[in-house]
């Protein structure tokens, strides 16, 4: 028997439902129907409907009329007057898991920007990682979406023929993939028009075969228009849910219910509380203080030193903190970035001036590193610090992960009359270095560099070991053996030839590599298997979450709780996104995780297939796994550490055929094409980026690059053809310069062309411009890394000159002979 609508809506909540609107859901918006639509193409192009479906009907009218832009053009007249009414206007008030959808229309798109609420729409694959906003709702377009089409040069396609069902086939099973994962623990509601509809009855059977396959399956309901009793109790008996309201009905008898935690805010003393989208994504310094407990064997282990750790004193002090602390506190600076390899305490080091300046009376926040940084929130808390005369200071570890949006809040913050938010980022040299940045980073703020410990603080060290019972008792009983000068020059030459990593490492008789791997052999062998993947994908550059380990090795999602259990202090398991039940699970450090890839994946043959596996189990609708997929392209422990080009080539052409939105792949393709020669081929890639994207600063300097190698590797043409090809590099480096004026790598390149021309017998007056426009780079940008770009092309100039004229001088000795 069909259930009533108000019993269905008492057990609804919003942030563990999904919605999925069907046929017939928009037709209360004046939606057109299916019938409606084949009647005005079946007038239009003057062609009979039968008894063909829609994609039939439309398959044929493309092919006879050979004319796809006018079809489209007469669908979207008949969606101009569908505007969303009623019921539908609500929908924004929820905090819905996600949305799908097999309709065309914007309706809900529209009704979320009349409430000025976000959604992340998801109409091709070009749209995954578009955005990774914590609080935006996911709308997921099963069938496109009206306003895009490839016939107007859009990445996006109608899917409305037959011919589009099989161009957007992964499209559309990525999309499916996700339903099946949103399913897991959550509810989903079928909103559609008849029970009768053949369009319905597919995403129904198609709900139901998915939700068979998910982890603790949450039920079905179907909401439908029209009653049909009888069908109602065929779905009934597979296990559904039927109600029969309409979509006004239904959002009528949901608005009797509070619209739920997400924008029904309350007052609260505590200043982020008031920004609601960036709450979830930052860890609040204060209350980690009054809810943290210290943890000496985790941080001894190789864990980060937590707040709590240090506000008992059990960490000591980095004399870089002191200089950072002062820096922005006496100098007035916007921002600080500390830089240095893994492994030598930054972020401990950062959390040691979070604390300073909280006693300062700073509001002090940590950026979760697993979501998005949003700039434009970040500007807004600015300014509500600034209107009560607050401070405020965030941190944003391994920032080289957020540039972008990095370099958006600091261009925002420095334009403000007052500095009432400061930055601090960390990031590994060799992330930072190549990286374009805002020019703002450098005249409003400064780097600093750290290395290994100073002598003050292996001095600080082993009075902290001394005085601190807890941190003794861990201590190896060999080296606690030694006299305090024994122990310092141990400790001294130890942290010369080590990173510190953890005190574990610092204080240990043996190699640190011993001693994780006799921690690894000791683990029964299924745990090995995890750990090893977890620290292959974690120094591989992927956010290693549940989800994702359980397809890669195939075990049975009711056995991660009991494995983790194993790993304690090993493996952590951390929320990433409640919501979606994203959970990130990380080892304690990178240089730990690096020793076990370095020795558990030690054949590159295994790293290759573990890289094929990850790109073939991308679920591309979550941002997390987006963001992964880019971080392998990373040039130090990624893809491009593999040393066969032609498997580099491979998974990189599998990774953009899956995220074709995603332009990283896409450079590191074209530069490797460009490496081994393959010059036409790289040319094809550059035309399809501009196509989809247009030009950026790394494809305009990839442009100017390929010339060059085309100029000075290309066999058998004349030296005068190599110089023609050079200018051709030239005009394009010229006009580069001027529209990517932030962007380094550019003039770089641009020096490049002017160093090969030189060197073969053609004018310096190219190599002189661009060796000027990098002196004024230098100037603007403030980036210290141009410093040594120029030194290095002055050094190719000083070879080059030199060279001349040694030849000079032979040429003269020889006509002398």
């Amino acid at each position: 028997m069909p259930a009533s609508l108000q019993d269905f809506v008492r057990d609804i909540k919003a942030e563990s439902t999904v919605l999925l609107f069907g046929a017939g859901s928009s037709l209360p918006s004046n939606a057109p129907s299916v019938q409606n639509i084949m009647d005005h193409m079946s007038k239009t192009f003057n062609q009979a409907k039968q008894n063909f479906s829609l994609a039939e009907f439309t398959e044929l009218i493309e092919k006879k009329s050979g004319d796809r832009k006018k079809m489209i053009m007469e669908l979207r007249t008949l969606f101009k007057k569908s505007k969303p009414t009623a019921g539908l206007l609500n929908l924004p008030l929820y905090n819905w898991k996600s949305i799908y959808t097999t309709n065309y229309d914007t309706l809900i798109e529209q009704s979320y920007k009349k409430k000025s609420k976000t959604i992340k729409v998801v109409s091709s694959n070009f749209d995954f990682g578009a955005s990774g906003r914590f609080l935006e709702t996911q709308l997921l377009k099963l069938h496109g979406t009206i306003e895009k089409d490839v016939s107007f040069g859009d990445n996006s396609r109608i899917i409305i023929t037959e011919s589009d069902y099989d161009h957007v086939y992964e499209f559309r099973e990525h999309l499916y993939n996700s339903l099946k994962t949103d399913l897991a623990e959550a509810n989903l509601i079928i909103i559609g028009s008849s029970l009768s509809d053949e369009d319905i009855k597919s995403i129904i059977n198609k709900s139901i075969q998915l939700n068979s396959q998910t982890f603790a399956p949450g039920r079905i309901t179907l909401l439908m228009y029209q009653r049909d009793d009888d069908r109602a109790i065929l779905y009934e008996g597979r296990g559904l849910r039927v109600v029969f309201a309409g979509i006004d009905e239904f959002f009528l008898e949901l608005a009797k219910v509070s619209p739920g935690p997400l924008f029904d805010y309350k007052s609260s003393e505590n200043i982020i509380e008031r920004h609601v989208g960036i709450v979830p994504t930052v860890v609040d310094v204060t209350h980690e203080l009054e809810t943290g407990s210290p943890d000496v064997s985790r941080m001894f282990n190789g864990w980060p030193a937590s707040y709590a750790d240090i506000s008992n004193e059990l960490t000591f002090h980095r004399t870089i903190s002191d200089a950072i602390v002062e820096y922005l506190l006496s100098d007035g600076g916007l921002c600080a970035i500390l830089v240095g390899a893994s492994g030598v305490g930054k972020t401990t080091a950062i959390r040691q001036v979070l604390l300073k300046l909280k006693s300062s009376d700073y509001s002090c926040w940590e950026h979760k590193n697993d979501h998005y940084l949003d700039a434009v929130e970040w500007g807004d808390l600015s300014d509500s610090l600034d209107k009560t005369s607050r401070r405020g200071v965030l941190f944003i570890d391994e920032a080289h992960n957020h540039l972008f949006e990095l370099n958006e809040l600091i261009d925002l913050l420095a334009n403000k009359n007052k500095i009432s938010l400061i930055v601090i980022a960390t990031s590994t040299r060799n992330n930072w270095r190549p990286r374009v940045k805002t020019p703002n980073l450098y005249k409003k703020g400064k780097e600093f560099y750290l290395s290994q410990l100073d002598k003050e603080e292996i001095n600080q060290l082993l009075a902290l070991v001394e005085s601190k019972e807890e941190i003794s008792q861990i201590i190896e009983s060999n080296f606690a053996g030694f006299t305090k000068t024994e122990k310092r020059r141990r400790l001294i030459e130890r942290c010369e030839s080590d990173m510190f990593v953890c005190m574990r490492n610092i204080f240990a008789s043996d190699s640190f590599d011993d001693i994780i791997l006799r921690e690894y052999a000791s683990l029964p062998e299924s745990h090995q298997d995890i750990y090893r993947l977890v620290s292959a994908l974690e120094t591989s550059g992927v956010r290693v979450h549940r989800q994702l380990v359980i397809r890669l090795l195939g075990i049975p999602m009711s056995t991660t709780r009991a494995l983790l259990e194993s790993l304690t202090d090993i493996i952590n398991e951390y929320t990433i996104d409640g919501k979606n039940h994203v959970y990130g699970w990380r080892g304690r450090h990178s240089v730990i995780s690096a020793i076990i890839i370095k020795y558990k994946f030690n054949k590159k043959a295994e790293l290759i297939d573990l890289f094929e596996k990850v790109i073939d189990n991308l679920s591309p609708t979550y941002d997390i796994e987006v963001r992964s997929a880019v971080s392998l392209c990373n040039v130090d422990t990624g893809i491009p550490k593999i040393a066969d080009k032609n498997t580099q080539n491979r998974l990189l052409r599998k990774m953009i055929s899956a995220l074709p939105g995603q332009r990283v792949p896409r450079h590191r393709l074209i530069r490797n094409l460009t490496d081994a020669g393959q010059f036409d081929q790289a040319q094809t890639e550059i035309r399809i980026f501009e196509k989809d994207f247009k030009t950026d600063a790394p494809v305009a300097r990839l442009k100017i690059d390929l010339l060059v190698a085309r100029a000075v590797d290309t066999p058998g043409i004349m030296k005068s053809d190599r110089l023609a090809i050079l200018e051709q590099a030239r005009e394009l480096a010229v006009t580069a310069v001027k529209r990517h004026y932030q962007a380094k790598g550019v003039f770089a390149a641009y020096c490049t062309v002017g160093i090969n021309i030189m060197r073969l017998g053609g004018s310096r007056e190219a190599f002189d411009d661009a060796i000027k426009n990098l002196r004024l780079a230098e100037q603007r940008l403030g980036d210290p890394d141009i410093n040594f770009i120029i030194r290095r092309f002055e050094r190719q100039e000083a070879s080059l000159m030199a060279a001349n004229k040694a030849e000079d001088d032979l040429d003269i000795i020889q006509d002398i002979d």
